[in-house]
C-alpha cells in the first residue's frame, strides 16, 4: 500500500516456470520493465472497474466510443486472441454465444490475469492465475487459451442466445 515495495496481505504466491522442473517462487520479484505501468488490485475490484468503464460510468460516451474503436490484430496475435480487434486499451473478442466481449489482460513474473466484459457492462468475469507457464512454447498458448475459454463460459452463462 501507499509506497511499500511488498504487497499486502494475505495475497497469493507467484511461481514461473522456466523449464522442466524449474519452477521458481518470484512472488517478490521486482519488474524489469519500469517504463510500462501496471497496477495491484483484487478480481472483485477488477471486475468493479471493467464493468463501470463499459457500462458508461468512468467516461463520456464519446471518449468510450474511441477506446472501442478497434482495428484487427496481426496474425500473430491473432494465434491469442483469434477474432481479436484492439482499441484503444481495450480487446474486442468473439464470444462463443454471439457477441463480443472487452478485455485487457496482463501479467508480469508469474501473474497472468485475463479478464472480460459485455459492450454493456453487465457481466464479466477475470481470471487470476499465479503460475506463468513460459517452459515451453506450447504452455503459453494453452495457458492462454484455457482462461480465454473460461471468461467465454462465463461471460456466455446465463446470456440471452442469439438466432
Amino acid at each position: 500500500m501507499g509506497t511499500s515495495p511488498t504487497l499486502p496481505r494475505p495475497h497469493a504466491q507467484a511461481y514461473q516456470l522456466f523449464g522442466p522442473g524449474s519452477r521458481a517462487d518470484v512472488t517478490d520479484q521486482i519488474p524489469v520493465d519500469c517504463g510500462n505501468l501496471s497496477f495491484v488490485t483484487t478480481t472483485r475490484n477488477e471486475n468493479a472497474f471493467l464493468r463501470a468503464l463499459l457500462a458508461g460510468r468512468l467516461l463520456p460516451a464519446r471518449q468510450l466510443a474511441e477506446m472501442k474503436q478497434a482495428v484487427p490484430v496481426s496474425a500473430e496475435v491473432q494465434q491469442l486472441w483469434p477474432g481479436g480487434r484492439y482499441g484503444l486499451g481495450l480487446v474486442e473478442r468473439p464470444l462463443s454465444c454471439g457477441g463480443t466481449y472487452w478485455s485487457h489482460e496482463g501479467g508480469d513474473g508469474g501473474r497472468i490475469t485475463l479478464n472480460g466484459v459485455t459492450d454493456d457492462g453487465r457481466r464479466s468475469a477475470v481470471v487470476s492465475m499465479s503460475e506463468a507457464r513460459g517452459d515451453t512454447p506450447d504452455h503459453i498458448p494453452d495457458q492462454e487459451n484455457a482462461a480465454s475459454a473460461l471468461i467465454g463460459h462465463a461471460l456466455c452463462a446465463g446470456a440471452p442466445s442469439t438466432p
